[in-house]
């Protein structure tokens, strides 16, 4: 395979982009994609995160635009708006070091739709954002679908499950029969690929980068395991112990996130948070302080997981296990880029340590289950049984303190100061005893007496 993007169909202009970026060499999948999207296949491509799929669309993409035409002539959907942000600014990025006048348009359901009617009379050649508000254009006539020739769907495995399919095969069939439609993830499914055939032409192809696995070489999967109360105090011990530089810890409810990451804070650990209810600004500003290193911490949902693309990202902290398999495979990737170390660390009940077993059947991975020791990660044979002693002893604790008499300490009753009794001294005391004993002796002989004249009188 040719290992330069000039004997790929790429222009001088564009390969002097990628040089200022630095970026000599195609990657494996850009390889196999670049010559296919030009000559205007439908393609499937997959592989693993962080291998350099934005630009294996992007590229050809830039190569076909017809710069005769005013409109749209390619549409890049994402299932959330922090992959959408990422290859508008992917695409920003190129068409700057290119000096190319692509005029790219980021369009986001959060947005403002009247301003991005407005930019729309801008005519941009590439738009990219999320299904639905392109759908919302497209139907108000804003966006001319006619014109478009390409249609990409990233992280295509989610676009097209149940929630979003019928939003994304409406805005394929509002372009003309001979647009080119283009799915990459790194997890494709037979489902994914049957649906997905069904927005393309008959001769589509299957792309698979076969160098390294699903999940990058570089990261190490570990397990904890711990009970669900426990879950909150082995993360504080895995970010003091490991301090990592940037970590996201990943939760499967979006409601729990807002409160971990208060508690986060408040144990001095500077921590943001990213989910769906969440605004576009805060979630914006959330992501620009991750990047720029003003925050250690990113919590986040599922959402997060999804191509975004953070250099300096060594720690991924499962608090929740991930519902399915591909979840688990998109999240771990968000460390150990672009050939870089990373750790992933899931913490896990003793029931839910039967989901680490099958990601390791279902992806091949290897799992080595670990312990927080002196804020150190180690080897450990922890098992349910060690979990349960603890908990057993403060039972027999509590049993025993239950059978002891509760010991309560009599309180005095507060008199008012009028029904005080008055304080005597010791010597007034002492002076009353002596003459309550001097009327006791007084009155018994006043008696003694009385008993001796009744006798008198009854001799007589």
């Amino acid at each position: 395979m040719e290992n330069n993007f000039e004997k790929l169909g790429i222009s001088s202009v564009l390969v002097n982009a990628l040089s200022k970026q630095d970026i000599e060499f195609p990657t494996e999948i850009q390889q196999h994609m670049i010559p296919l999207i030009l000559s205007g296949k439908d393609v499937i491509g997959r592989s693993e995160t962080g291998s350099g799929k934005t630009l294996a669309y992007l590229l050809p993409i830039f190569e076909r635009l017809d710069f005769n035409v005013r409109g749209t002539q390619a549409i890049i959907l994402t299932p959330t708006h922090e992959l959408a942000a990422q290859v508008f600014r992917q695409a920003e990025l190129l068409e700057e070091s290119s000096g190319m006048d692509v005029g790219c348009m980021l369009i986001i359901g959060s947005a403002g739709v009247k301003r991005q009617v407005e930019k729309l009379r801008d005519k941009p050649k590439v738009i990219v954002g999320s299904t639905g508000r392109i759908l919302d254009l497209i139907k108000r006539k804003k966006i001319s679908a006619h014109l478009v020739k390409t249609i990409v769907l990233d992280e295509g495995d989610r676009l097209l499950e149940d929630g979003h399919f019928d939003d994304v095969e409406a805005v394929v069939k509002s372009t003309l029969r001979e647009r080119q439609v283009v799915l990459l993830s790194a997890s494709v499914g037979e489902e994914t690929r049957r649906r997905g055939k069904r927005l393309m032409k008959e001769d589509a192809l299957f792309v698979e980068a076969k160098t390294g696995s699903l999940v990058p070489q570089g990261i190490s999967h570990f397990y904890i395991l711990t009970t669900q109360r426990e879950k909150f105090v082995q993360l504080r011990k895995i970010l003091a112990g490991e301090n990592p530089e940037r970590a996201i810890v990943f939760l499967n409810n979006p409601e729990n996130i807002e409160v971990t990451v208060d508690k986060l804070c408040y144990h001095g650990i500077k921590a943001v948070g990213i989910y769906g209810q969440v605004g576009k600004l805060d979630r914006k500003n959330a992501l620009d302080d991750f990047r720029g290193g003003r925050v250690q911490v990113l919590v986040a949902s599922d959402i997060g997981a999804r191509g975004l693309d953070i250099e300096g990202v060594t720690h991924i902290i499962n608090m929740d296990v991930p519902e399915e398999p591909t979840h688990y495979l998109h999240r771990a990737g968000r460390c150990g880029r672009k050939g870089a170390e990373g750790t992933a660390i899931t913490l896990v009940s003793p029931y839910e340590r039967r989901w680490v077993h099958k990601y390791e059947k279902v992806w091949g991975l290897q799992f080595a289950q670990k312990e927080m020791s002196f804020g150190k990660l180690v080897d450990s044979t922890k098992t349910k049984k060690d979990l349960d002693k603890p908990r057993k002893n403060k039972q027999k604790q509590d049993e025993i303190v239950e059978e002891k008499p509760a010991y309560q300490e009599k309180q005095r009753k507060k008199v008012p100061p009028t029904q005080q009794k008055p304080v005597i001294k010791k010597k007034e005391k002492m002076e009353e005893k002596k003459e309550d004993l001097g009327f006791l002796a007084a009155k018994a002989k006043k008696k003694a007496e009385k008993e001796k004249n009744r006798l008198q009188n009854q001799k007589k």
